[in-house]
């Protein structure tokens, strides 16, 4: 049986084999750095910061469609996986491709996030080791300022909860 985690974990992997350049952010990525599961927040999706190069998309596009992953791109099915201009239009908008598997998995393919560009992000990414494949992940401190800066309902109730917790384990030392 296939759980969320483990599909991710299987996404990842691909993703990292295919030698997409890639950071993990959002709260995915942020889960990277909880000291024990039982600190992990619940996510739906995991969000996927790529390089924003033409080349670099349809890399990850390959990798996920080869895990029977579909796409869509603004609520409507992306079909173009092979055609360059079609790719290349993507990077250009800055477009997020969202990836799903039969079971649900949801990949978000990134190509920016409100706050931090990737270069930034990249350039000090904290490698994690996931199986048989390193992972890079957005420093823990940029991932909570991005998720300040984009400022949704759902960010700010995040971190609220984020803070508390820190706090509650600061008093518990």
């Amino acid at each position: 049986m296939s759980t969320p985690g483990s599909d991710f974990v299987a996404a990842l992997s691909a993703l990292a084999r295919a030698g997409a350049d890639f950071v993990v952010v959002g709260v995915g990525g942020i889960n990277f750095y909880a000291q024990d599961p039982s600190e992990a927040v619940a996510t739906l999706d995991l969000d996927v910061l790529l390089r924003p190069d033409p080349a670099v998309l349809r890399a990850a596009v390959a990798a996920l469609h080869g895990l029977s992953f579909t796409f869509a791109a603004g609520g409507e099915p992306f079909v173009d996986l092979d055609d360059d201009e079609a790719l290349a239009a993507v990077v250009r908008r800055r477009a997020t491709l969202t990836a799903r598997d039969a079971h649900g998995t949801q990949i978000d393919l990134m190509l920016t996030i409100t706050g931090a560009r990737y270069a930034e992000l990249e350039a000090d990414a904290v490698a994690f080791r996931l199986g048989d494949v390193t992972v890079r992940v957005g420093r823990l401190e940029r991932l909570l300022r991005a998720k300040e800066a984009a400022g949704r309902a759902k960010d700010r109730e995040f971190l609220r909860a984020f803070r508390a917790r820190l706090e509650k384990d600061r008093t518990q030392r």
